[in-house]
This record gives structure tokens, C-alpha cells and sequence, in this order.
């Protein structure tokens, strides 16, 4: 072998050799790494205890002469041996009670329950927000827009009225944050919230800016006289809500009946007669009116709903 070739082969030996030492080194390091992660302990001051069978080979190291004369002198290019670090085979791990000692797959498949659960709540938490329908004095109304239409007529005066604030107060902090809301009150004529008639006046979200303006609202109302709801139901009507609820205590006195007939009514492809939004009725404290309450909200696929004082 030429003294070049010679020269060739023993750098190519240093190389190896040094190569092979340093790639061991790091793999056992990334292995201890990757333990200690996996664990999900050692960051977060908990004990993690390694066994290691061959400490003796990190003490040889310290010792061996890693000078090119030294690697290379009693070594040929064509028998090359390398001792790698040994690799540990025996680690002991103090896992938590909650984890069964099974292994890190029965860990992961407890933090897939749990973020299952918690996805199944929130889903229960967006149905909620999202649902449809809304309750006044236990009539129930399908939708998301309703309007109340309610008696402010002199015979509401007193415990009636109370009674009707509370319950009305109580179905609009119900809605959820997708459902909306108007109010309007007749006697002999009709007063919409906050004095906005449609267009102008408009739905509006149960939150409670909106919550505390319906209380000053219905504070400040004046009962006048009779009892003439027609004006206020067409309003209610003119929004398109989903449904309409019409409250009164006494025998309604305008063509309220006959109006709906006409107005609340279309025609279907097959000429069939067809309610446009339904109407739910409410009496309150009072047998005055019954039947022409009933008969509202049974020609306009509505519910009646007597309700009796306390």
C-alpha cells in the first residue's frame, strides 16, 4: 500500500470511528429526552428514575485517546470495530395513580375521553344557545321572533298587571341569544315599545341593556280604556314573526276576529286555505272573553290558555 493510500485509510478510519462515537452519544441522549417526555414528568418537578445496566462504557470514554496516531495505530481500514454506547433496556417510571401502569397508550386514550366530554358539553352548550321556541303563561310558541301583544286596558290595573309584567319579563329573559322579541300594548289604541311603530321600531335580542329598557317601559305605561286589540295585532302582524302572543282579561270590544280572517290567511297551490302565523291566546284572571279568545287562536293555529288568579 502506497504511503498516500496509507495516509487515505487512516484518515478515513478517524472519521468513522469518531462519527460512530458521536451519533451513539447523541442517540442515547434523545431516547433519555424522548423518555422523560413521554412520562409527562421530569419539566414539572416530578421524579423519574433510570436504571442504566452499563454505566461502565461513559467511564471508558473519558479514558480513550481520541489523537489521530492513537485511533488509528492499531487498526486496519478492512477491520474497523466500533463499541456503540449501550442503550439502557430497563427504565423505571413512577407513573401517576390516574394512569394505568399498562403503558402511555392507556394515558392518551383517559385525555381522549375527557376531551371528548368536554366537546360534548359545549355541543349541549350550542344547542342551548341555538334552540327555538319561547313560553308565556305556559303557552308555547315554535320560532325564533315573536311578538307580545298585551292588554293595558283599565281592568289590568293592579294585581293583573303584575302578574302579566312578571310572567312577560320572565319569557323574554328566556330567549336565547339567537331569538328576538317585540312587545306592544292596546287599550283603546295601540302602544308599541318605546313608542317605535314598524318599520321604525324593530325586533329586538333579549340582553340586558334591552331587558332593563322593557322594565322602565312597562313602568311608565298608562292604562287607558276599552279593550281594542285589532291596531296592535296588525303591528304585531306587519314584523312577520314566527308567532304572536295576544293576552287580555276581558271581552275584546273591535273586529279583531273578522280582521284576522283576512289578513292572517293565503291561499296554496291547491286553493286550500292557509294560516300565515299562528296565534296564541292568552285570559288572564277573568272569564270575560273566553270565547272570543278561544275562538282567535283556534282559527289561527294557535293554543288558548285560561289563566286562573293565584
Amino acid at each position: 500500500m502506497s504511503l498516500n493510500a496509507s495516509w487515505y485509510s487512516k484518515q478515513s478510519a478517524q472519521s468513522l470511528i469518531a462519527l460512530s462515537i458521536s451519533s451513539s452519544i447523541h442517540l442515547a441522549i434523545c431516547i433519555t429526552l424522548a423518555l422523560i417526555l413521554v412520562s409527562g414528568k421530569g419539566n414539572f418537578g416530578r421524579t423519574m428514575q433510570l436504571d442504566v445496566a452499563d454505566t461502565e462504557t461513559s467511564e471508558e470514554l473519558k479514558e480513550l485517546d481520541f489523537s489521530t496516531d492513537s485511533l488509528v495505530e492499531n487498526l486496519e481500514v478492512s477491520d474497523v470495530r466500533v463499541s456503540l454506547i449501550s442503550i439502557p433496556t430497563e427504565v423505571q417510571i413512577d407513573l401517576p395513580p390516574a394512569v394505568s401502569p399498562i403503558g402511555i397508550g392507556g394515558a392518551f386514550a383517559t385525555v381522549v375521553s375527557d376531551v371528548a366530554q368536554a366537546a360534548s358539553s359545549a355541543g349541549e352548550e350550542d344547542a342551548r344557545k341555538k334552540k327555538t321556541g319561547a313560553s308565556f303563561f305556559g303557552a308555547q310558541a315554535d320560532g325564533n321572533r315573536f311578538v307580545f301583544v298585551i292588554d293595558s286596558s283599565g281592568s289590568m290595573r293592579g294585581s293583573r298587571w303584575q302578574a302579566l309584567c312578571k310572567e312577560l319579563l320572565r319569557a323574554i329573559k328566556s330567549l336565547s341569544a339567537d331569538q328576538d322579541f317585540f312587545v306592544v300594548s292596546f287599550d283603546a289604541v295601540a302602544h308599541p315599545m318605546f313608542d317605535s311603530a314598524p318599520p321604525k321600531g324593530k325586533f329586538l335580542k333579549s340582553v340586558d341593556k334591552n331587558f332593563r329598557r322593557i322594565q322602565n317601559w312597562l313602568l311608565s305605561i298608562e292604562h287607558g280604556s276599552n279593550t281594542f286589540p285589532a291596531t296592535a295585532v296588525g303591528m304585531a302582524m306587519n314584523l312577520k314573526p314566527d308567532a304572536i302572543f295576544l293576552l287580555s282579561d276581558g271581552e275584546i270590544r273591535d273586529s279583531t276576529v273578522e280582521d284576522l280572517r283576512v289578513w292572517n290567511r293565503k291561499l296554496d297551490e291547491e286553493g286550500n286555505t292557509k294560516v300565515l302565523i299562528p296565534i296564541h291566546t292568552v285570559l288572564l284572571h277573568s272569564l270575560s272573553g273566553y270565547a272570543t279568545l278561544e275562538t282567535i287562536a283556534r282559527e289561527n293555529s294557535g293554543t288558548f290558555t285560561p289563566v286562573e288568579p293565584h
